[in-house]
């Protein structure tokens, strides 16, 4: 009967089952005698602790033992054979992914007479070349983590980059926060995200994270060189839950925070530290059938408050009424406003001069309707500004309210000695709003709604043989993401009050689940709602492996399938953006730090083609991954072991579920209607010398029943492993590793509303295009009949959507390549004295085809496939500006229907374009961008013993990433590799230590308990984190000297004066950023003093205070880098917050 079970064991899992990379680990060694010849036929038993389950292999003909898929957790080892006395290793610490070696050499004598060690096993890692750090139970329990977040424990790798928000907004319910971080280059958001080996990534972000009392150890890989290691860039990161033992154990906790007890949130706005946070919660683990069946319960609440601030520059009363006679310069100065309908453009001299308004004030009549309507909904400043200009003179600090809970359960039932399972579910609900700071309906509801996620996970191990391990594994995540802010909602009769009898907006509101305040963006000054989202991902996961022992060869196969699938959406109306520009001097490299503003532009409403309104398809679109891993560890000898394997992944294109999806632009397919009768282009163009003859091709492809996808998915990413790790002596490895890793495509894109939307289903409209720097357009009529918006009709245009466009068509290169990432790292590792080891890496990364990182996904690096010459700018100027007749004037709507058809003229520089009757044409995926990355890392670290714990970090890093210089090369297609602008060094502490004083402590173990209550149980533990400022960048500018200063201050950061506007219709020349020219560098220092009491044998009450921030010490942001503002080279920013102080009581039985 075993048999026939055994058979069908593996039979499912290996044609039901499919693989992932485990969370357990591994213990080996060698047995040998007093003359280190191996010993065989030995017992070796390894007991788990807690659980008192125990295992047992038999040594092999070379004296080697192995035991696979290890729980976390202490162990005692023991190895006896008759004839030789029992050898028994205590305090075996088996972590997350780890690989432990413990020899152990057999003495001749009486079996009965026992040779124990109690000293912690060696950590070093003398069979495995993956490169990883592992934070253990105690440093997680005792480290001061604000977000209670045990993924940022990652952040103690100095390898880790934080890439989302700030330290203390990692809160385990923002899933972008997740996979927010750069493992070892870019990796941010394409990161393996795993809980008990079983994943919790949905696109690019995580979904479900665990109370930090519920997790037993966490572990982030750099570069693993096992085969069953992908679906990721290179990094992973895997946290093991707590499971229940033979004894009932568990704690009830309070977290508390207080406005009155923290320093001022922001040293520039003085605003104060709302925060004021309620955390409770408890655990509780035990058996429900002792040495069988275990639970562990976790539940956590919070009811918080995170401060945020907002700074902006808001009109005056006279500026409101259209008066800016008072309106200065930072020199005190008049800033004169212009009128840009008194445009005159100089085509022999390539200048263009405006009329200023008299008296240097809009005349009512002159104001748009719509414009006065909005006004009427902006608050008043509050503040005179930082200087004579009256810049960011609103500042105010407010809240997001956050309630949320989180509960977890884990079962695991031993069901016989050779199979073990466990089940896991986990749940989490989070509403979130924002107060109405300013008390206007144009107040932006930041991030009102909801964020829930749920995960499953079952696991099952079954030994066939003492040599054989099957394991099978299933996961399941559901996740939402809703924007619902109920008093943010304007409705469609609100719009209607700000466009009296003219509901543009109605075909792209009709279908809309709600409408809000619109997006304005006046000088930077934000207000309504832009984009908002419904995002609800669905994935389900399926792991199986086997591993087999056989002598000199451990060896690992296994399959992975992992379907996902969501539904999404993405509303936006649109954004109505107005700049000083058309208010300043000129158009053509206005002076916006002495002319224009951005207010008297929208008084006067005027737009242009940046006004860009959407109505974006909901979509139900599918992905499959699908994984096949074989790994050899092969032991050369007992120094000597090769970790070699091969992946291969392949990952199905996305599709929607009702068609709602198009493939690409066919541009060598011929229009046919342009073929037989060509537009008429104006004699201008032929005057362009070097001017392209127009193509007129262009078909819109959709999918279809043979082509479903977005793209044609490659099949042929194979992904070698290889590694040598050798035992130079017992306190030395040396470790090299090679692993190649493909960018999961369903990270990249991250979100279905990221793929291609111009796609007929959704529709993209542009305002009117400016003519010579003269508006086209108002506000109070943003889409006129000359410039109507692009209706969403499905596939209603068929081959013809998109012609016309004056926005920007997107979609997919066919034949993407994978984006490919080959990490290598050479490590030794030392065992120093008193339990310190230390690593010395030296790690590469080499990305071939790579996309920009990005949150939240961005769908590919774009190729312009639509660029006019910049060397035609170069040599005409302003002359390509004037208006020309438009050869595609009054082509009917079946033909052409986007809004180039409506324009009777348009700019003679869109002529000039291979493909005159589009817009801009991007072709996603671009092959050919490289990155590369290579850093030097050191890594001290001392697990907890004897009272105290520690380790420290430091990185050194080097990268730099493919991208077009300037115009002529995005023209030529034209890559260079631009250094990164990442701190190069950054350093992380973390330790842990228990004061040597009271019972149970080092000295005074004996004292008085009265005494003990005083002087002992006392604790403290520190993170700190450094590093060095990033490097700033630059755009387009005139340099005439070394902006390096070196004797900088926060009002003057760097050279201003050897910076100036570009000359217009010029290249970029100047580097993107300057050696020695770096921001602030950045540090922290948050620490914990914590006393416990022993109430009785069972129970300790803990009193624990933190301190964030420590030192309340204030981190500027990086310096103002815009040529034209007021407070360029000044820094006015703040990154981190003051110091806040939370206080604990926890209950420990």
């Amino acid at each position: 009967m075993s048999r026939v079970f055994s058979r069908f064991a593996l039979f499912f899992c290996l044609v039901s089952a499919a693989w992932s990379q485990d969370y357990r680990g591994r213990v080996q060694g060698v047995i040998t005698d007093p003359s280190n010849a191996p010993v065989t036929q030995a017992t070796v038993t390894l007991l788990n602790a807690n659980t008192r389950i125990s295992t047992v292999r038999t040594t092999d003909e070379f004296g080697r033992y192995l035991f696979d898929f290890v729980e976390p957790g202490t162990y005692t080892l023991t190895a006896e054979l008759a004839g030789f006395n029992k050898y028994v290793q205590e305090n075996v610490q088996v972590l997350v992914r780890s690989d432990l070696t413990i020899n152990a050499t057999l003495n001749v004598g009486d079996v009965n007479q026992t040779v124990t060690v109690s000293a912690a096993a060696v950590e070093l890692q003398f069979n495995t070349t993956t490169l990883s750090q592992t934070v253990d139970g105690t440093m997680l329990k005792e480290l001061p983590v604000l977000a209670r977040n045990p993924f940022t424990l990652a952040m103690l790798d100095p390898a880790v980059v934080n890439r989302y928000s700030d330290m203390s907004k990692r809160n385990p319910f923002y899933q972008l926060s997740t996979t927010g971080v750069d493992v070892g280059g870019q990796t941010s958001g394409r990161n393996e995200v795993q809980i008990d080996g079983s994943p919790i990534g949905v696109g690019s972000r995580g979904s479900y994270s665990p109370p930090m009392d519920a997790v037993q150890e966490f572990t982030v890989q750099q570069n693993s060189v096992d085969a069953e290691s992908g679906f990721s860039a290179g990094g992973v990161l895997n946290v093991g839950m707590k499971a229940g033992t033979n004894e009932y154990h568990g704690s009830l906790y309070y977290f508390g925070r207080n406005p009155s007890l923290n320093a001022v949130s922001n040293a520039f706005t003085r605003a104060p530290n709302v925060v004021r946070n309620h955390v409770g919660g408890g655990t509780i683990g035990g058996p429900i059938l002792k040495d069988k069946l275990f639970t562990f319960f976790t539940f956590e609440k919070w009811k918080n408050r995170q401060p945020y601030t907002k700074v902006i520059t808001l009109p005056t009363d006279l500026e409101r009424a259209g008066d800016f006679s008072r309106t200065l310069t930072k020199a005190g100065a008049l800033r004169t406003i212009f009128d840009p309908y008194t445009t005159q453009t100089n085509a022999a001299t390539n200048t263009a001069t405006r009329q200023p308004f008299a008296g240097n004030a809009i005349p009512r009549s002159r104001m748009d309707p719509t414009s006065l309507l909005f006004l009427n909904d902006i608050w008043k400043p509050n503040n005179p500004g930082d200087d004579l200009s009256g810049v960011n003179n609103y500042r105010t600090g407010y809240a997001w309210f956050l309630d949320y809970w989180n509960f977890s359960n884990r079962t695991d039932w031993n069901i016989t000695p050779k199979w073990k399972v466990f089940a896991r579910y986990s749940v989490i609900r989070t509403r979130l709003d924002n107060n109405n700071y300013g008390n206007s309906p144009a107040t932006t509801s930041d991030n009102g709604g909801l964020m829930d996620a749920l995960n499953g996970a079952f696991d099952s191990v079954y030994t066939l043989s003492a040599r054989t391990t099957i394991n099978f594994r299933m996961g399941v995540v559901y996740s939402e993401d809703e924007y619902d802010s109920a008093w943010a909602k304007l409705g469609e009769q609100g719009l209607a009050k700000y466009w009296p009898n003219n509901p543009w907006y109605k075909p792209y509101t009709a279908d809309m689940p709600a409408v809000y305040y619109p997006n304005l963006n006046i000088g930077g000054a934000t207000f309504g709602k832009s984009s908002w989202w419904s995002y609800r991902p669905r994935k389900y996961s399926y792991q199986g492996s086997m591993g087999h022992d056989r002598g000199r060869h451990y060896m690992k196969f296994g399959m992975a399938y992992r379907h996902g699938y969501e539904y999404s959406q993405l509303p936006n109306l649109g954004t109505f953006p107005f700049t000083a520009n058309y208010t300043a001097n000129t158009y053509i490299v206005p002076d916006t730090l002495n002319t224009g503003s951005a207010w008297a532009t929208f008084l006067l409403g005027a737009i242009d083609n940046t006004l860009v309104s959407n109505y974006v398809s909901p979509r139900y679109t599918k992905q499959d991954q699908y994984g096949l891993f074989f790994q050899d560890d092969f032991k050369l000898n007992r120094r000597v072991t090769l970790n070699l394997g091969l992946r291969w992944e392949y990952e199905t294109a996305p599709s929607e579920r009702e068609g709602r999806m198009a493939r690409y632009l066919d541009l060598a397919n011929p229009i046919p209607e342009f073929q037989s009768k060509p537009p008429v282009m104006p004699p201008q163009v032929a005057a362009i010398q070097g001017a392209p003859k127009p193509i007129y091709n262009g078909a819109w492809i959709y999918t279809d029943d043979q082509h479903p996808g977005l793209y044609h998915a490659p099949k042929t990413s194979f992904l070698p492993r290889l590694g040598i790790a050798v035992r130079a002596n017992d306190k030395t490895a040396i470790r090299v590793g090679y692993a190649r890793y493909a960018v999961p495509l369903m990270s990249v894109l991250g979100y279905s509303w990221i793929l291609p939307s111009t796609d007929g289903f959704s529709a993209s409209s542009n305002g009117p295009v400016s003519v010579q720097g003269i508006p086209q357009g108002v506000f109070s009529n943003p889409f006129p009949a000359t410039n109507p918006l692009v209706l969403p009709i499905g596939r209603g245009n068929g081959r013809n959507t998109n012609l016309g466009s004056t926005g920007a068509t997107n979609w997919a290169n066919q034949n993407l390549h994978i984006p490919m990432n080959d990490r290598f790292n050479f490590t030794v590792e030392r065992d120093l004295a008193w339990g310190m080891k230390l690593d010395g890496t030296f790690f590469m990364n080499f990305g071939h085809n790579m996309v920009p990182e990005g949150q939240g996904g961005n769908a590919g690096f774009g190729q312009s496939l639509n660029m006019m010459d910049p060397q035609l700018s170069y040599t005409y100027k302003t002359a390509l500006a004037a208006p020309v007749a438009n050869p595609f004037y009054g082509l009917p709507s079946s033909l052409m229907p986007g809004q180039l058809r409506g324009q009777a003229t348009v700019p003679l520089s869109t002529l000039l374009k291979p493909y005159p009757q589009y817009g801009a044409l991007n072709q996603t995926f671009m092959p050919g961008v490289d990155n590369r990355y290579k850093a030097l890392q050191l890594r001290v670290q001392r697990r907890f013993a004897q009272g105290y714990s520690v380790v420290w970090g430091y990185n050194y890093n080097q990268e730099s990433t493919g991208a077009f210089f300037n115009e002529p090369d995005q023209y030529a297609n034209k890559l260079t590799m631009i250094p990164s602008a990442m701190p190069r060094h950054r350093m992380t502490i973390g330790t842990t230590v228990e004061f040597p004083f009271g019972r149970g402590r080092r000295f005074g173990s004996q004292i008085h308990p009265v005494l003990n209550a005083i002087l002992g149980g006392w604790s403290t533990s520190h993170i700190f984190m450094w590093n060095s400022g990033s490097f700033l960048r630059f755009g387009q500018l005139d340099v005439s000297g070394d902006p390096v200063l070196a004797d900088h201050t926060w009002q003057k950061w760097f050279n201003t004066s050897v910076f100036k506007q570009a000359t217009a219709y010029t290249p970029r020349s100047n580097p993107f950023q300057y050696g020695g020219l770096t921001g602030p560098r950045y540090w922290q220092l948050d620490s914990t003093l914590s006393k416990n009491f022993s109430l009785t044998e069972r129970f300790k009450l803990e009193l624990r205070l933190e301190g964030y921030n420590l030192t309340n010490s204030v981190m500027p942001g990086n310096p103002n880098l815009t040529v034209t503002s007021t407070q360029f080279g000044g820094i006015t920013s703040q990154v981190n917050y003051g110091r806040e102080v939370q206080y604990t009581l926890r209950l420990h039985f």
